[in-house]
């Protein structure tokens, strides 16, 4: 079978100080590494930062040592991006990263159900109308919080890249570094000038 993809995105949610994913996170690896050994793609690509203040284990690394303890998923096909932490990171730094090198035109992202939409509208924003964006999402119980959730969420993404051009990796990088908490030093550390 020819694969459909050149890489499965999931993104990570929460894990111990020991690196011990929590069921959601390993619920998205679990439907992630299904899709791999369906041969929707070549490649695994694990998201996530050390983001725990009590543990210097990045979530990636943590998704992909679960990936190949549980489902014995072969070391070269998981790649760790451990710059993001939120998924406008997942997004930007897999295609700095990964798809701009390896010139990558088809992604499916994996997350949780309540999360899919969201993640699918913010990568095909990030990476541009040349690469198609598809996402799966896990079964998680959904409710009125996480709606609420994610309505502010997409809300304040679209306010944050208001007026930028989707796929304009200078641009996005840019107002990512500026006006993103998560990423401008207001919240953590503020991420280096490159394009600049």
């Amino acid at each position: 079978m020819k694969n459909k993809y050149d890489a499965i995105v999931v993104l990570a949610n929460l894990m111990d100080k020991y690196g011990a994913l929590n069921d959601e996170t390993r619920s998205r690896v679990d439907l992630a590494v299904d899709a791999l050994k369906r041969n929707y793609a070549p490649l695994l690509i694990a998201c996530g930062w050390a983001y725990r203040e009590d543990s210097d284990i990045c979530i990636a690394d943590a998704m992909r040592q679960y990936a190949i303890s549980s489902h014995n998923v072969e070391d070269a096909t998981i790649i760790t991006e451990v710059l993001s932490r939120d998924t406008v990171g997942d997004a930007v730094f897999t295609k700095i990263n990964l798809a701009i090198p390896r010139g990558w035109t088809k992604i499916l992202v994996v997350t949780s159900g309540y999360h899919a939409a969201r993640s699918r509208a913010i990568f095909s924003f990030v990476y541009g109308p040349s690469v198609l964006v598809d996402a799966a999402g896990a079964a998680h119980p959904d409710n009125a919080h996480l709606k609420t959730s994610e309505a502010s969420s997409m809300d304040a993404f679209l306010s944050t890249f208001e007026g930028i051009t989707a796929g304009d990796d200078k641009a996005i990088y840019r107002r990512l570094r500026e006006r993103h908490p998560f990423y401008n030093g207001q919240v953590y550390p503020q991420i280096p000038e490159i394009f600049l």
